[in-house]
C-alpha cells in the first residue's frame, strides 16, 4: 500500500513537472514572438532596415533549428539589438562557444558590422575545477541547485564549430583561439580595443578569468555581456571586480543581473562601460526602445 502510495505521488509530481516545462515553454515562444516583431519593426528607425533585420531573424531561426545551442531563440535577438544599436570602436569577442551556434550568431552580425569575432575556447569541454566550483546558487531555483559542471562537459571539437559557422554563419568574419582561458586571454591574442564581449562560461573561476582580461579592453560605449547572469558564485566574482574599479571606469550596472534580461532569457545580462553613458544611449541599446 506504501509503495502504491508513492509510485502515485511520483506519477503525480513528474506530471506537474511535464505541465510546467509545457507551460514555460509556450510563454517562451509566445515572448520570443513578440520580441521578435519589436526587433524587426526597429529597423524603422535604425540605419539596418526592417527588411535585413528579417533576414537576420530567418538565419538565426535556421541555426536554432539545426546547430545544437545553448542560448534561447530570445538571447539571439538581445545580442543583435545591442550589436546593432551600440556605438563603441573594436572587435567581438565570445568565451565559451559550446558547438558554434552563438557565435554563427555573433558572425552574422559581426559581417554586416565589418567586426571581426573572435572566438575563444578549449574546444574540450569544461576544465576541471575544484569541487566549490561546481556548486552554485541559481537566482530562479527555490533551493539550493547543484550543477553538473563536470570536466569535459560541453565539449565540441573546433572543426565540428568551424563547419557549424561554414553552413550557418559566415565563417570569414571569424577567428578561432584554443585553449583555456586564464592562458589564451592575453595580449597576444587581445590586440586592439573591443567593442563587445558575450561570455558563456558557467564556472565561476572562468567568469573571473574572463572580466579580468576583457573589461580593462573594453571601448568605452562598449558591452559586456554574460550568459550566467542568473548564478550567485558568478555574479558575486564579477560585482567583486567590477567595484574594485578595474581600469579606470567606475562600477557600473549588469542589467539582468540574478533574473535575465526576461523569462525567455534568464541567463542574459550585461554590463555598458563608461562614466558618461547617457540614459539615451542605455534606452537605445534595448530591444523595446
Amino acid at each position: 500500500m506504501r509503495e502504491s502510495f508513492k509510485r502515485a505521488v511520483v506519477s503525480v509530481v513528474r506530471r506537474s513537472e511535464i505541465l510546467e516545462r509545457a507551460v514555460v515553454s509556450t510563454a517562451a515562444r509566445t515572448a520570443y514572438e513578440s520580441l521578435k516583431r519589436k526587433f524587426i519593426a526597429n529597423g524603422k528607425r535604425s540605419p539596418y532596415n526592417e527588411k535585413l533585420r528579417s533576414t537576420i531573424v530567418a538565419r538565426f531561426e535556421s541555426i536554432d533549428r539545426h546547430v545544437p545551442i545553448k542560448t534561447t531563440p530570445s538571447d539571439g535577438l538581445f545580442l543583435a539589438e545591442l550589436l546593432l544599436s551600440m556605438q563603441a570602436p573594436g572587435s567581438i569577442v565570445e568565451c565559451g562557444c559550446y558547438a558554434g551556434g552563438s557565435s554563427a550568431k555573433l558572425s552574422i552580425i559581426g559581417d554586416i558590422l565589418g567586426r571581426q569575432v573572435s572566438i575563444f575556447d578549449s574546444f574540450e569541454g569544461l576544465p576541471a575545477v575544484e569541487d566549490r566550483y561546481l556548486r552554485d546558487y541559481h537566482c530562479r531555483e527555490v533551493s539550493e541547485w547543484v550543477t553538473d559542471w563536470t570536466a569535459s562537459r560541453y565539449a565540441a571539437q573546433l572543426d565540428q564549430v568551424k563547419s557549424n559557422i561554414q553552413n550557418y554563419g559566415e565563417i570569414g568574419a571569424c577567428r578561432f583561439v584554443k585553449g583555456w582561458f586564464r592562458e589564451t586571454l592575453n595580449e597576444r591574442n587581445l590586440s586592439g580595443a573591443i567593442a563587445f564581449a558575450f561570455t558563456d562560461v558557467d564556472l565561476a573561476n572562468s567568469a573571473r578569468d574572463c572580466f579580468l582580461s576583457l573589461w580593462p579592453q573594453l571601448s568605452t560605449r562598449g558591452i559586456y555581456v554574460t550568459h550566467d547572469a542568473a548564478y550567485i558564485n558568478v555574479l558575486q566574482e564579477i560585482y567583486n571586480l567590477n567595484y574594485r574599479q578595474i581600469g579606470d571606469c567606475p562600477p557600473t550596472i549588469l542589467f539582468g543581473a540574478g533574473f535575465g534580461l526576461s523569462d525567455a532569457s534568464p541567463h542574459l545580462g550585461y554590463m555598458v562601460k563608461g562614466k558618461d553613458v547617457t540614459s539615451d544611449y542605455l534606452k537605445g541599446l534595448t530591444v523595446n526602445k
